[in-house]
């Protein structure tokens, strides 16, 4: 939780890249303000929507604690023990993590509380468990790309991005859309760079999903999204899919046939070990 960077406000970050699209209803009140939100505002807003944590408790934006000296003091815990989300103030990080709580508050609960139960039960001076390291990598750098046709996902498993992004392009937004959850990604998004790479669940929806408004596909899937993490599906980071999230028809400038032909960023599938 240590302040690394300086950050500097645009109150017009969300017309910055697509990647946003998945926060832009939550994030609106924030880009009405000409500086960073305080943690009154952020507080606000979460008593508006009701953000609770997975035993039920309310949580609430609180200011960044000293370095914790027990168990109940640590991020995580002071989430799922009292509703206490650290955040620091004037950073991107943050913010996107609070949008993120916004958004998806059933997945982030869910991830909390897997995250608590498994710190709770690990011994002093061990590593994260497989299973935490995975919570970690989608909390930070997840999404989740929905398809109607279980063609098109199986192109994003065999990293078929050629026929995915170029030859299925039409598809995208109509039959296959990706949602954005992690907040590392939107805080990447401020400056996009190659090499930026999301790691996905992959859902196979009916033909009705894309017929939704916006909004009602972001809630259907923070609810089967939170499943997903409580049934333990997912287990460990190779349960994730990876997408070179830059490829996605219009969400990068650069979309030339040079770009798509980069095999660094584009990368062919090789045999990984469970």
């Amino acid at each position: 939780m240590a302040r690394t960077t300086i950050d500097t406000w645009n109150p017009e970050f969300l017309l910055l890249s697509p990647i946003f699209d998945s926060i832009q209803e939550v994030a609106q009140p924030f880009t009405q303000l000409k500086q960073w939100p305080t943690l009154q505002q952020f507080a606000d807003e979460f008593s508006k929507r009701g953000i609770q944590s997975y035993n039920g408790s309310p949580v609430h934006p609180v200011a960044q604690g000293e370095a914790p000296e027990k168990f109940e003091d640590h991020y995580e815990s002071r989430i799922y023990l009292k509703g206490e989300l650290q955040t620091r103030l004037d950073n991107w990080h943050d913010l996107f993590n609070a949008t993120a709580w916004l958004q998806f508050p059933k997945t982030k609960s869910a991830l909390n509380a897997l995250h608590f139960e498994n710190s709770k039960t690990r011994e002093a001076g061990t590593n994260r468990s497989p299973l935490e390291n995975a919570i970690t990598l989608f909390d930070e750098c997840g999404a989740i790309i929905v398809a109607d046709d279980e063609k098109l996902l199986e192109m994003i498993r065999n990293h078929q991005w050629k026929e995915i992004f170029l030859d299925n392009k039409e598809a995208w937004q109509k039959h296959i859309q990706c949602f954005v959850f992690g907040h590392a990604m939107h805080e990447k998004a401020l400056t996009l760079y190659l090499g930026m790479t999301t790691h996905c669940i992959l859902l196979k929806k009916e033909d009705d999903f894309f017929q939704q408004d916006y909004p009602a596909q972001l809630e259907k899937l923070d609810t089967e999204t939170a499943n997903i993490w409580i049934d333990k599906k997912i287990n460990k980071t190779k349960d994730l899919q990876p997408v070179p999230i830059l490829g996605i028809p219009a969400w990068y400038k650069q979309q030339t046939e040079d770009f798509y032909a980069n095999k660094d960023y584009f990368r062919s599938l090789r045999n990984k070990p469970d």
